[in-house]
C-alpha cells in the first residue's frame, strides 16, 4: 500500500502549472485509486528511476524529491525535458503507448515515490474519474514535449535562459518586479534545457549579470525585468 497516498492529489489538477501536475491536496486513502496496488520506494540523488529505451514496468508517483527527464539524441546531445516535482504522475503518455521509455529520469536529490504497475493503471481507466485524471496526465506530457521543442527552437538564447530559469526556480518570492529563487538543479542541466554547453551557458548568464537582468549567489538567483518593462513575472508558475 502507498505509504504516501495524502499527498498524491489525485482529485486535484492544475492546468496552468509550470510543471502541468495537480497541485498538492491532501486527501484520504480511500480516494486514491491506486493505494492499495503501488509499490512505495526511496531513491538518491543521482540516482536512475529508469532509462531511455527500458521497458515500462509501471507509472510512478513522485512524492518526495526532483526527478528531471533527459534524453539523448541521435548526435549523442543531452537535452534535460523538464523537472518534475511532488505529485508527479510519469509516464503516462509511453505507458499508453504501449513503447519503452523515450526519456530517462534522473534524481535530482534524494525522495521518494511509488511504482504503479502497468496494469493497474490500465484497469483503473475502467473509473470514469481515474481515467480523465490519466488523459490529462498524458496530455500534459504531450504539451511539456512541445514546450521543450520550442525551448529549443527559440531565437535569442538570453531569454530562453531566463524563461528556463523563472520555470525552475524553487521557493520563489517576488520583490518590485524582481523574481527570487533557489536553482534546484546544476547550470549543466539547465544548459541541457535550452539546448547549449555549459560554457556558452556561463557566457551568457555573465552576460545577464553585466545587464543587470540576473544575479547570481550559489544557487540563489535573482531574475529582474527588462528595463522599462513594468513588473516582472513568474512564467507558468
Amino acid at each position: 500500500m502507498c505509504a504516501w497516498f495524502d499527498t498524491c492529489g489525485f482529485n486535484q489538477f492544475d492546468s496552468g502549472g509550470a510543471v502541468s501536475h495537480p497541485q498538492n491536496h491532501r486527501i484520504g486513502q480511500n480516494d486514491c485509486p491506486f493505494h492499495h496496488s503501488s509499490t512505495p520506494f526511496h531513491f538518491e540523488r543521482d540516482s536512475f528511476l529508469f532509462h531511455q529505451g527500458d521497458d515500462i514496468r509501471g507509472a510512478i508517483h513522485l512524492s518526495a524529491g526532483l526527478v528531471a527527464l533527459e534524453r539523448v539524441d541521435e548526435d549523442g546531445r543531452l537535452v534535460v525535458l523538464k523537472v518534475l516535482r511532488p505529485p508527479a504522475l510519469f509516464p503516462c503518455a509511453d505507458l499508453f503507448a504501449e513503447a519503452p521509455h523515450a526519456s530517462t529520469a534522473r534524481a535530482l536529490t534524494d525522495g521518494r515515490g511509488c511504482l504503479i504497475p502497468t496494469d493497474q493503471v490500465l484497469t483503473g481507466m475502467d473509473d470514469p474519474a481515474t481515467r480523465a485524471l490519466l488523459l490529462k496526465y498524458s496530455a500534459s506530457e504531450a504539451r511539456d514535449s512541445e514546450n521543450a521543442v520550442f525551448r529549443l527552437c527559440a531565437g535569442d538564447l538570453s531569454e530562453q535562459v531566463m524563461a528556463t530559469l523563472s520555470l525552475v526556480l524553487e521557493e520563489q518570492q517576488s520583490d518590485n518586479g524582481s523574481v527570487h529563487g533557489v536553482l534546484p538543479l546544476c547550470w549543466r542541466d539547465l544548459a541541457a534545457m535550452v539546448g547549449t554547453s555549459p560554457e556558452v551557458m556561463s557566457r551568457t548568464v555573465r552576460k545577464l549579470e553585466d545587464r543587470g537582468r540576473l544575479k547570481v549567489k550559489g544557487r540563489a538567483v535573482t531574475l529582474n525585468p527588462r528595463r522599462g518593462s513594468g513588473q516582472g513575472r513568474v512564467l507558468g508558475r
